[in-house]
């Protein structure tokens, strides 16, 4: 690398901003800018931030060591099903499970339930003589004459993309791989899909629903890396371009374009690794991450500096908050609970008369009606102007006015007139319902993993999360609120932390005590020499000091239908004996369930590996003593309403580019940044680390009036 090159770039995409970071890697000095994303052509907002944040930081595009990216775009395609012409082919009787599902009814008592519609329709599914047994031995071999016969028919659909999906293929590619030698020969022009690549673990509907996805999102994501590319190699960057997966690493393109369904929480993620990034400097190992943007608020939870993660996620559900009514897909996540509370979300009076926000959003075009672009709905943002929480002068550092009278003309006409109550009031009861909506997610979040809040630091981040956070973490008794620097740009900053990586699973369903260490050892062996070969790809010697190498295992006793993961100690692994997987397993059932069945036999179903780079060095940045007059960083003052004390409030505003390190204040404050705005209730004293980030901790409640929380 040239001493010249010593920049990381990060630019992620939501629903309504885009965010970009530009990092020196020797300082930790980062260059922040925040534009609107525009829905219609993703790339074009890319370039419309990206372009006056290299002018304005006098830093050319040669300058630049990598670029890593982080998108929405899978997720939209799948919810807005905007993505490719898609046929799927199956064994012969098999077609139809993309619809069938698991026939396990996610509201028993709804008697007009409504199931996600298959990407693939009935039209487009196909089916082919063959067959494998459960331990992947061939019952019936491909029966190639009728494959040439059905691509001849799937040609003239002029279909884009293929899903080949074959019984146990898991187990055994062999058939799959060769149905897509001879598919690749008829029909050269359709991206092709296999589930032995995209999703090779057993539950076959899961399977096949991940596969298809893939192949859906295919042509449309290869496409716009491709654009991506070019747009950077005009502005001078020459390099590889690096994009985020679900699961926290980053991958190369080559690899993002034959699997694009890995990045479904390409954005989501990239903020909770930027938390542990962070807490790992500040010395914090138990944060709940709260990550609210224009379109969603996205909660998690960081324990000992490692985020918890998941085996399958669902996607476009049709009852937004109803587990088992969206597409499953098994892909490695991060695992977040997301609902429809963003600064764009939509206030309405509802068929009850009762007033409800979300989770429809006004988005980037047209906004909130205070954008002054058309919007006429009220929606949070307009609440947070009305109420005092955003300067309309100030926000987006002034590049954008916001327009006061629009917002409080959208909440009157929408919502106050037909409650029977004044703008003021309508605006409060927007900002306590979203925020009685983020709360109930983040208990149940919280409590699905047994954790207790007061244990944790609420970490808030995104353009609208640090205006909500204090009230979270009041009601939930939190030890306090952290906000980091450039907090509206923080999914960026995770992009630019984070190493490259990547999952692997294969499913090997078979008893601990009926198999030899040395088969379970080569399915291992061979995800890690799968993983190795990408990391060479992407530029990292396998031998690279730091490349690690994590197994685990999903395990059950015989008889129970789902999984603890395991993950194996290398002191265990490198012991080679089955029996000391078993009693890893117990420990771990104990520790999470309170007891273990030591009398039945240990089911193995699938094993995991996750090969993974050394993560960057990247330092956080010193904040510089910014204020010779102690009174420049004081702003001025303005009537804030808090819920605990049920009035507005003549409240201090800061300029928290001003902000003494080391130094401490009381609240009520309002803490104004290019990105966001931090609001600190009456409660709070606020304290600024060296590094410039904000600690609020929340003090034992101050009466000042009436206690409306």
């Amino acid at each position: 690398m040239s001493e010249a090159m010593n920049y990381r770039l990060g630019f992620d995409i939501g629903g309504t901003f885009t965010d970009f970071v530009l990092v020196d890697e020797r300082s930790g000095r980062a260059f922040l800018n925040k534009c609107l994303t525009t829905p219609d052509d993703p790339s074009r907002g890319v370039m419309d931030g990206l372009g006056p944040m290299l002018r304005d930081s006098n830093i050319a595009g040669e300058e630049i060591d990598i670029a890593i990216h982080g998108t929405t775009l899978i997720t939209n395609a799948l919810i807005e099903r905007n993505g490719a012409r898609t046929a799927m082919l199956a064994t012969s009787g098999f077609r139809d499970v993309l619809e069938m599902g698991t026939e396990v009814r996610y509201d028993i008592y709804d008697l007009f339930l409504e199931k996600p519609a298959p990407l693939v329709p009935r039209k487009w599914r196909y089916d082919v003589e063959e067959r494998l047994d459960k331990d992947g031995n061939v019952l019936i071999a491909l029966d190639e004459a009728s494959l040439r016969e059905t691509a001849a028919e799937i040609r003239r659909h002029e279909v884009e993309a293929l899903a080949v999906v074959f019984l146990h293929s898991f187990r055994n590619p062999a058939n799959e791989k060769r149905a897509r030698e001879i598919l690749a020969e008829e029909l050269p022009q359709v991206s092709i899909c296999v589930s032995s690549e995209v999703a090779p673990e057993i539950r076959e509907f899961e399977r096949m629903s991940t596969t298809v996805a893939n192949a859906y999102v295919q042509p449309l994501t290869r496409h716009y890396i491709d654009v991506i590319e070019h747009q950077l190699r005009d502005m001078g960057y020459g390099r590889r371009l690096f994009l985020m997966i679900s699961s926290g690493g980053i991958t190369t393109s080559e690899t993002a374009k034959e699997f694009p369904i890995r990045m479904v929480e390409s954005g989501p993620a990239a903020g909770v690794l930027a938390a542990t990034y962070y807490g790992r400097n500040m010395g914090l190992d138990r944060m709940v991450t709260f990550d609210m943007g224009g379109t969603t608020a996205k909660i998690g939870l960081v324990k000992d500096h490692q985020a918890t993660k998941a085996s399958v996620i669902e996607v476009g559900r049709v009852k937004r908050f109803m587990k088992g009514s969206g597409l499953p897909i098994r892909v490695p996540v991060v695992e977040l609970i997301e609902i429809g509370a963003g600064g764009g979300s939509i206030a309405q009076v509802d068929i009850l008369g009762l007033l409800k926000v979300g989770p429809r959003s006004a988005g980037a075009d047209p906004g909130p009606a205070c954008y002054g672009r058309g919007g006429e709905n009220p929606t949070v943002t307009d609440a947070d102007v009305i109420l005092g929480y955003l300067d309309p002068n100030y926000f987006l550092g002034g590049t954008m006015k916001l327009d006061v009278e629009a917002a409080k003309k959208a909440v009157e006409e929408k919502l106050a007139k037909p409650l029977g109550m004044t703008a003021n009031d309508a605006a409060r009861g927007i900002f306590e319902v979203v925020n009685q909506n983020m709360l109930a997610a983040m208990k149940v979040h919280i409590a699905e993993r047994g954790e207790d809040p007061r244990k944790f630091y609420l970490f808030a981040f995104g353009g609208a999360g640090p205006a909500h956070a204090y009230e979270l973490a009041r009601a939930l008794h939190m030890k306090g609120v952290v906000v980091p620097p450039g907090a509206g740009a923080t999914s960026a900053m995770g992009l630019i932390t984070t190493a490259v990586s990547f999952d692997f699973a294969r499913s090997f369903v078979t008893r601990l005590d009926a198999v030899r260490w040395d088969e379970i050892g080569a399915v291992f062996e061979d995800m890690a020499t799968e993983g190795l070969a990408i990391l060479e790809d992407a530029g990292i010697a396998p031998d690279s000091k730091g490349v690690t190498v994590v197994h685990s295992m999903d395990l059950r006793h015989k008889g129970q239908g789902h999984e603890v993961t395991v993950e194996i100690p290398k002191k265990t692994y490198d012991q080679r004996s089955t029996e000391a997987l078993a009693e890893l397993f117990y420990e771990r059932h104990r520790e999470k369930y309170g007891h273990a069945h030591t009398h039945l036999a240990v089911e193995l179903v699938t094993c995991r590996t996750v090969v993974g780079a050394p993560p960057p060095v990247v330092p956080l940045h010193l904040s510089e003593d910014p204020a010779a007059d102690s009174q420049a960083v004081l702003k001025g003052k303005r009537p804030v309403f808090f819920p605990e004390s049920g009035e507005y409030q003549d409240t201090p505003v800061y300029d928290r580019y001003r902000l003494v390190p080391e130094s401490s204040f009381p609240g009520p404050a309002i803490i104004e940044e290019r990105e966001c705005t931090v609001v600190a209730g009456p409660s709070s004293q606020i304290s600024v680390d060296a590094f410039g980030s904000l600690f609020i901790d929340i003090l034992p409640a101050v009466k000042v009036g009436k206690d409306h929380a």
